[in-house]
């Protein structure tokens, strides 16, 4: 455990308390609009502006993998983390401009309330099999994707009061995030998320450059890592090419995160609640503005993290010692903010973290309260199908929350890895290519809906479990290895079969 800060950590605490209760304050406020029907609790009563759906959006989409997870890569493997933000920005672009304004249109001429809903409105489905299909794909996805958020919640807390154990700082955020979301369901989401999405960038463009500012720019930067293995560091690509820059570049590290930005219900909800479709221009701008900003500023935390550990910071050893790395690696930003910013500050970026953390677990959990409740029990179960289930919808937002925390309790998770190749994969796999197909091919087929669906969930778990996203192949006696991110491999699949299917089982419906 490294020491906690150099700064009075009561008054980190307490200005970290006090953004914590302004958000629990405007979830709460915001329950007494959730009460009135299952579209206000899951859609806000599709009310939605342009600002508040681009940063909620843009905030629930980036999550602790930012903040924690792309600090620590861009730490550890230095300025060929900057290929994150065309990596993501692309996607952003396309689901805003490309995707949203149909997606809106569609879900209110369908009134479909959930994607579930989306697909099975789309077909008119009579045998729930797709509509049954999508909701085990969120519940598995969001389990893993919340599990990955609340981890690290405990990283945070447990870096930046060394007092605090692991598994302390894991309750806490789901406490805090539990009891917003429980009470005021997606408009408290909304709400709170486009606060929280103004902190983080707040914070991650003003601490990188005064980080720059005070420590020598980049000039520092590259004169501490030019001596890191053997300048590998500062190489914006690998030094081999073919099929390893190939790998490179479609991989998690570069493009290749994009494949999953069409398919994520806790992002494609904020586009079906869209007060108008015009909405879509001005958001996709914002959040594209908002998605460089982070991502920049989060890179280059993680490379400064770097230069001042090699230049001999005490508290970044930690990150570099062999026994401890795994867990501390991705703290570059809560221990660099512990120790070289006053306490007030520090307590905001710590708040900034666990913004990143709260606005994805949030909305994800909404989501899987919406499938569950919505999607099986309002649809399929229950004979009351108008109204609402709040009970329902509450219990599963409880259940999921603590089910993710139980997978979580060993603090050895790599919130990195764990969200983009877990529930980021999972999701964008499995209902990427069918949501672009549904709104842009007039000869997408409900069997081609289904079994690209099947595809994509299949391949995003299985090659993960079998192959760890690598292929080694051995080229002039040397040995190389190539990544191949299973959401890339398992997008192409599941889109390729859909395409062949449809063509195969046209649909009868029109």
């Amino acid at each position: 455990m490294p020491e906690a800060s150099t700064v009075n950590t009561t008054v980190v605490a307490v200005s970290f308390a006090v953004y914590t209760l302004a958000i629990i304050g405007i979830g709460l406020y915001s329950a007494r609009f959730a009460r009135r029907s299952d579209e206000d609790f899951f859609l806000a009563g599709r009310s939605l502006g342009a600002w508040i759906a681009a940063l909620s959006a843009s905030a629930s989409s980036e999550s602790g993998w930012v903040t924690l997870g792309l600090v620590g890569w861009a730490f550890a493997s230095g300025v060929s983390a900057y290929w994150i933000i065309p990596g993501c920005v692309i996607g952003f672009l396309f689901n805003w401009f490309v995707l949203a304004g149909r997606l809106r249109d569609r879900s209110l001429e369908l009134n479909a309330l959930t994607l579930p809903d989306f697909f099975a409105f789309s077909f008119k489905e009579r045998l729930p099999l797709l509509r049954t299909l999508s909701v085990v794909v969120i519940l598995v996805a969001m389990l893993l994707y919340v599990a990955a958020q609340l981890a690290a919640a405990g990283k945070a807390f447990s870096a930046s009061f060394g007092g605090v154990d692991y598994r302390v700082g894991v309750l806490i955020g789901v406490g805090v995030v539990l009891l917003y979301t429980v009470l005021g369901g997606f408009r408290a989401v909304c709400w709170t998320d486009f606060l929280q999405a103004l902190l983080m960038v707040g914070t991650l463009v003003v601490f990188p450059i005064y980080l720059l500012a005070t420590e020598g720019g980049y000039g520092f930067v590259a004169e501490q890592l030019r001596s890191v293995d053997d300048g590998g560091l500062l190489r914006l690509t690998p030094d081999k090419v073919g099929a390893v820059f190939l790998g490179f570049l479609l991989g998690h590290t570069a493009l290749g995160i994009n494949f999953g930005y069409p398919g994520q219900p806790h992002v494609l909800v904020r586009f079906m609640a869209l007060r108008t479709r015009r909405a879509a221009l001005v958001g996709g701008a914002v959040s594209a503005v908002w998605a460089v900003c982070v991502y920049w500023g989060a890179v280059t935390i993680g490379l400064m993290a770097r230069a001042m550990t090699e230049a001999g910071a005490p508290w970044g050893q930690v990150m570099l010692a062999e026994e401890t790395r795994d867990v501390y690696q991705e703290l570059g930003l809560v221990l660099s903010a512990m120790h070289m910013l006053p306490g007030v500050l520090a307590g905001l970026v710590l708040a900034a973290v666990l913004a990143a953390i709260c606005s994805t677990a949030d909305s994800q959990l909404v989501v899987a309260a919406s499938s569950a409740a919505n999607d099986l029990y309002s649809r399929l179960f229950s004979k009351r199908r108008e109204g609402s289930h709040m009970l329902v919808n509450r219990l599963v937002v409880l259940g999921i929350g603590l089910g993710a925390m139980a997978l979580v309790f060993d603090e050895g998770v790599n919130v990195y890895q764990y969200v983009l190749t877990y529930g980021w994969a999972i999701l964008g796999a499995s209902f990427g290519p069918q949501v672009i197909l549904l709104l842009l091919w007039k000869r997408a087929s409900y069997a081609g809906c289904v079994m690209g669906m099947f595809t994509g969930f299949a391949v995003a778990l299985l090659w993960k479990y079998f192959m760890d996203n690598q292929y080694v192949y051995e080229s002039n006696g040397q040995y190389h290895v190539v990544e191949v991110y299973n959401l890339t491999l398992a997008f192409l699949l599941a889109l390729a079969m859909n395409v062949v299917v449809s063509l195969l089982v046209p649909r009868r419906d029109r």
